[in-house]
């Protein structure tokens, strides 16, 4: 006789950022657990975003293209799955920043949102010549050249390489991913200060999981604040 399975079926919904595409999920299960831990015990962002992405695709019943995936799409997606599977809430100890005392603040995943910019993808240089952005999947942003970046201007760089989906002109739709990478850069270095500014806004506007908190500490009673940002706070 074979052992029963346990918990394999959807019983929650969840929207995707991006495409607003309502799917369902389960929780996830001691083997993508085992899966997490390991990815994070490596410490490996690699790892631990690939991990990420594959117990997202286990857990969500409906059919979706997990290499199409925003990096948004994917911490969002998480967060709630997390918030099912281990817990609503995360449990922090920060320190007061005035007496340095710890303090225990819970923040509730469920409460967590993400809130697309009302951003136009489309960025005039000339009269005649313009681009077309769009959000990076996560697939982009584990590029390498992007994560082991030198600087902080390079990092940049490769965000600005990935996020670029067309160079638009009276006559042509050119693809930048068509091009070659020293087509790519040269575009982008000919670019003026004020040109470079606006791709620029548009990468630090992509959206990601974020949640800030207040407490009063126990031991002075000084307000602070807790800001979480990204994926890494959230794991």
């Amino acid at each position: 006789m074979a052992l029963p399975k346990l918990n394999d079926k959807p019983k929650y919904e969840l929207v995707i950022p991006s495409t607003q595409q309502k799917v369902r999920f389960r929780p996830y299960l001691v083997r993508e657990e085992k899966v997490l831990m390991m990815a994070m015990e490596s410490e490996d962002q690699t790892q631990m975003f690939e991990a990420i992405a594959d117990t997202i695709e286990a857990c969500v019943d409906d059919e979706i293209n997990k290499t199409a995936l925003t990096s948004f799409d994917v911490e969002y997606m998480f967060v709630k799955i997390r918030s099912k599977s281990v817990g609503e809430n995360i449990k922090l100890t920060p320190k007061c920043g005035e007496c340095e005392a710890e303090n225990k603040v819970e923040i509730p995943l469920d409460d967590l949102t993400i809130t697309l910019p009302v951003t136009d993808l489309m960025i005039k240089l000339t009269d005649d010549i313009s681009i077309k952005m769009k959000y990076p999947s996560y697939v982009e942003i584990l590029d390498k050249e992007i994560l082991n970046a030198e600087s902080a201007t390079k990092q940049t760089f490769g965000m600005i390489l990935k996020c670029i989906e067309s160079v638009m002109t009276e006559d042509e739709n050119m693809m930048f991913k068509e091009e070659t990478n020293k087509s790519q850069m040269d575009f982008i270095e000919s670019l003026s200060s004020t040109q470079f500014d606006e791709i620029r806004k548009f990468i630090e506007g992509i959206p990601q999981v974020s949640y800030d908190a207040s407490y009063e500490c126990v031991e002075c009673k000084h307000n602070n604040e807790v800001m979480l940002r990204g994926m890494n706070d959230f794991f």
